[in-house]
């Protein structure tokens, strides 16, 4: 009779530690706790995150891939600040792939990928908890477009996208505007409409510029003034 070792299998973590450094660093980016223009030593970051200068200098290199923070004088980073320009560059360049992904999920999702969608759009959720839907809305629209090209080129947008969502909810009427905009696209997209979800996920990301133009201008007024 075979003699059975001990089982000695280590499960291996689903993420590593700069993986969920990175993690928390932009969930405090897009909660609006880590403003824009805010400057983080590695001290800092170390004793935020309890991990090593190893761990903190991989994951700041991976934030700064995604566009969410930039190089601020020795051993240190700022949250990204995206200017008027930035933004428009970024929105135009949304408008074109978001469309064609929603276009490839009519295409190719399942019915019960259509039905995730529905219910992350129903309404009553508070500004937080819509905020987290429209983050999930986005990752569901992509793995069910089936496209990892197109998915990898779009996350590290809507990475940058999020962080600006916030500011660009805070203009008067635009959650409304916003919240019916999702609706009408997965009205779309259950109709296996896939020209009309495509012409209206353009015309969400259209409306939502101008929203985050709006935002960011008046926050680029109230530092030139130094409010």
């Amino acid at each position: 009779m075979t003699e059975t070792g001990p089982d000695l299998r280590i499960d291996r973590p689903a993420e590593t530690v700069p993986q969920l450094v990175v993690r928390r660093v932009k969930q405090a980016i897009l909660e609006g706790t880590l403003a824009p223009g805010r400057r983080l030593t590695e001290r800092e970051l170390m004793e935020l995150t309890g991990v090593s200068r190893t761990s903190i200098r991989e994951a700041v290199l991976h934030l700064q891939a995604l566009g969410l923070v930039e190089t601020s004088g020795k051993k240190g980073v700022r949250v990204a600040v995206l200017g008027s320009d930035d933004v428009r560059q970024l929105y135009e360049v949304r408008a074109a792939l978001e469309s064609e992904a929603v276009s490839l999920f009519v295409q190719r999702a399942t019915d019960s990928e259509v039905l995730e969608l529905v219910k992350l759009t129903r309404p009553g959720k508070s500004d937080d908890d819509q905020l987290a839907s429209i983050y999930h809305f986005d990752e569901l629209l992509l793995a069910g477009a089936r496209n990892a090209l197109l998915a990898s080129t779009l996350a590290p947008l809507h990475a940058r996208i999020h962080a600006l969502r916030r500011l660009s909810l805070s203009i008067p009427g635009r959650r409304e505007r916003s919240d019916q905009e999702y609706r009408d696209l997965v009205a779309a997209i259950t109709d296996r409409d896939a020209a009309r979800a495509a012409q209206l996920a353009r015309h969400h990301v259209e409306a939502a510029k101008e929203s985050a133009l709006a935002a960011v201008a008046k926050l680029e007024e109230e530092r030139a003034s130094g409010a």
